[in-house]
């Protein structure tokens, strides 16, 4: 059951984008990470966006500057990605991020998307007070034969 949280800025993005910014987002996940795009995998895929005060977006120390960052942090299993699947998805995101807010992707702008991969061992994650989560996630991609063993 990956996550992804973004965190922004107050006012960088209409609603109307933030939904389609997840949306893009996590069909670019579910890409990287080889899960099919069928209703019962898209189901325990979640995310949040939180957004910070205007003033509560620091570069450098300071509040002021003029275009917004934005943080992305996924939550996902471990070892569900590859160091290739790490790139492309990082990549993949900072696009997603830049073309939502109409922006080149000059590397001064690529560099306003941060991008965090957290890696969670099965027993460090617990949902509905359990540990044995995994089997949910697991058996959405058995349904379609593409769930792999972690190495």
């Amino acid at each position: 059951m990956p996550w992804i949280n973004l965190t922004i800025r107050k006012g960088a993005m209409p609603k109307s984008t933030q939904h389609a910014v997840m949306a893009k987002l996590t069909e670019v996940l579910m890409w990287w990470e080889k899960v099919p795009d069928t209703p019962r995998a898209r189901s325990i895929m979640k995310g949040w966006i939180y957004e910070v005060a205007e003033d509560a977006d620091y570069s450098a120390g300071s509040p002021t500057h003029e275009k917004p960052f934005y943080f992305v942090d996924i939550r996902i299993p471990i070892n569900r990605l590859d160091l290739l699947a790490k790139q492309g998805l990082i990549r993949d995101f900072t696009k997603v991020i830049l073309d939502a807010e109409n922006s080149d992707r000059s590397p001064e702008n690529a560099r306003r998307v941060w991008v965090v991969i957290n890696e969670i061992k099965a027993d460090d994650w617990g949902i509905g007070g359990h540990l044995d989560w995994l089997r949910d996630y697991t058996s959405a991609l058995d349904e379609v034969g593409s769930y792999q063993e972690p190495v």
